[in-house]
């Protein structure tokens, strides 16, 4: 049967035939239609869920990853170059000033700055999350820095003594004497002079440098007297102390190059799951 037969029966159309098969035709558009609708609206969602997921992924960059990368870039700078410094504050706590610092808090060394206020930031638990291996690596990170500051304290403990006290009370009284003003010695140098000066011998990671075109008697006195006042570090327990350090400091780095590797591995793989511009994975600059 040709398709002639099947529209025409004895010269008239065969309205049955036509229609069955406009039915059939229009069921078929329908399913059609409806399926690209049904496409669409799972593409939209697809889409709205997307781009809800790229504002959370944006903000454990932005929170996270970028600030945890520009630390680490600065703490291994630090160690390269010697510009660690370990501070005791008023409050009785102790932790580094520069150059090193806790990426999570820790109620012991309140006082000392730290990366990341805790797990109660959203973006901090939802990476974390996604990459349990970076909590023990950042735990270990801690672990690494509360050692040194254990070290440098037992430093403190060695070498503020009373005989340190006694020794600057009469180098600053040398220093000081035929002095305009300008070039003496005055404030917390003198009123603290066991604690500044006491730190400036603890603190070797930590290059002391004038800054140029100024007047500085503080570090005028540091460099006229710093062969002298480093003797007190002179002693088998402090030379062990700070063989202790240097080993702590390269495992440090080590483990910072590591993070840097797989923080930087993390936003990078985002930055083209999610499409990220520059601007907004990178921490600002300025013009």
């Amino acid at each position: 049967m040709n398709s002639t037969e099947i529209f025409y029966n004895n010269g008239q159309l065969n309205w049955d035939a036509i229609n069955t098969i406009s039915n059939i035709v229009l069921v078929a558009a329908l399913v059609l239609i409806t399926g690209w609708y049904v496409h669409e609206i799972r593409k939209q969602t697809r889409l709205t869920i997307k781009d809800r997921e790229r504002t959370k992924v944006l903000e454990e960059v932005q929170e996270v990853l970028t600030p945890a990368i520009e630390h680490i870039k600065s703490e291994i700078d630090a160690i390269q170059n010697k510009k660690i410094f370990w501070h005791r504050y008023t409050s009785g706590s102790c932790g580094f000033d520069s150059g090193l610092r806790r990426l999570f808090y820790n109620k012991r060394y309140g006082s000392v700055s730290h990366l990341f206020a805790g797990t109660s930031s959203g973006a901090l638990t939802d990476i974390l999350g996604k990459f349990p291996n970076l909590n023990s690596m950042f735990s270990s990170h801690d672990f690494l820095i509360d050692e040194l500051n254990r070290f440098y304290e037992e430093i403190e403990k060695e070498i503020k003594i009373p005989e340190l006290e006694e020794r600057l009370d009469e180098l600053i009284k040398e220093f000081n004497k035929g002095k305009s003003d300008t070039y003496r010695l005055k404030g917390e140098p003198i009123a603290n002079a066991f604690g500044f000066y006491g730190e400036y011998i603890i603190n070797l990671e930590y290059t002391i440098r004038h800054i140029p075109g100024s007047i500085e008697p503080n570090i005028d006195f540091w460099e006229e007297n710093q062969d002298e006042l480093l003797k007190f570090r002179d002693t088998p327990r402090v030379i062990e102390i700070s063989n202790q350090i240097s080993e702590k400091l390269i495992k440090l780095k080590e483990l910072d190059g590591k993070l840097l590797k797989k923080l930087s591995k993390i936003r990078e793989e985002y930055r083209k799951e999610y499409n990220f511009i520059n601007n907004e994975i990178e921490p600002f600059r300025g013009i």
